[in-house]
């Protein structure tokens, strides 16, 4: 598959790596990973652009460090995993793949609210688990699907996803992390999703607005397409007995990784000492 999809082979591999870590050393105020595992997860998402992967670790860094609010401490021990995952189930990682080998991931917009958790907070535990998935391989070669709930979106939605907040998302999604979004299911939208959806667009790229795919109350399509665990019993899905606490220590258990990443980043002094 990833030969097919990424045109990758071993000497593609070693000799990307190598340009890679090439361009990496020329930026002396960034402090990176160079190791395979972790390049490849970047080389994979631009399908071997090395330049572009390049670029896209750059925007990783530098987008972390200017939205402490969504990343410092980013880690499994620091996100509202009872309350926003395991209670109210705003976010959940699919333990399958859809049928063409996707992940998934479901995110329901439209249950949160600030009672529950704050939402950088509900997006921080979401950009864990994103994180999470992408450290499997399958995940980094075929892509990830998101289905998004809307189901119980109000006004008061509409006031917190402002158009600035949806930006800062899409710009992530899109340009900073090492992902490839093949499918983006809209289910449960009311007639406010349009005003959120109209200011969407003006930040998405066209390949990825291509991707959106508006179900409506029509949740049963998804059966023919996901993993039933993210699809609700009414839908003919197992969502409700969902594990968190197996996917919980799953989490826990890379916590290493999210500290080890939380020590990269731009520096004040470059590695050379100036």
């Amino acid at each position: 598959m990833a030969s097919r999809e990424l045109g990758e082979n071993i000497e593609v591999i070693m000799k990307s790596v190598e340009q890679l870590r090439r361009y990496i050393s020329e930026e002396p105020w960034l402090e990176c990973p160079t190791d395979e595992e972790f390049l490849v997860k970047f080389l994979r998402a631009r399908k071997y652009d090395v330049e572009e992967a390049s670029k896209t670790i750059r925007k990783y860094f530098r987008v972390k460090q200017e939205t402490p609010e969504m990343f410092e401490n980013l880690n499994p021990y620091a996100i509202p995993y009872d309350a926003a995952c395991r209670k109210h189930r705003l976010v959940t990682v699919s333990r399958m793949r859809d049928s063409l080998g996707r992940g998934v991931v479901l995110l329901k917009i439209g249950a949160w609210n600030s009672r529950i958790c704050s939402l950088n907070d509900f997006f921080r535990a979401g950009l864990v688990q994103v994180e999470w998935l992408l450290l499997h391989q399958d995940v980094q070669v075929r892509g990830v699907v998101f289905v998004l709930d809307f189901k119980g979106l109000s006004v008061y939605h509409i006031t917190q996803y402002t158009p600035y907040f949806i930006s800062k998302l899409l710009y992530l999604m899109q340009d900073c992390y090492p992902i490839r979004v093949k499918a983006l299911f809209v289910i449960n939208n009311p007639a406010l999703f349009d005003i959120l959806f109209g200011a969407a667009k003006r930040f998405m790229k066209p390949k990825l607005l291509q991707r959106v795919c508006l179900l409506g109350r029509d949740v049963a399509k998804l059966n023919t397409m996901l993993p039933r665990d993210v699809i609700p019993e009414q839908a003919g899905g197992t969502h409700e007995s969902y594990d968190y606490d197996k996917l919980e220590k799953e989490l826990q258990s890379k916590a290493k990784y999210f500290d080890d990443m939380n020590r990269y980043g731009y520096r004040k002094t470059n590695r050379r000492g100036r």
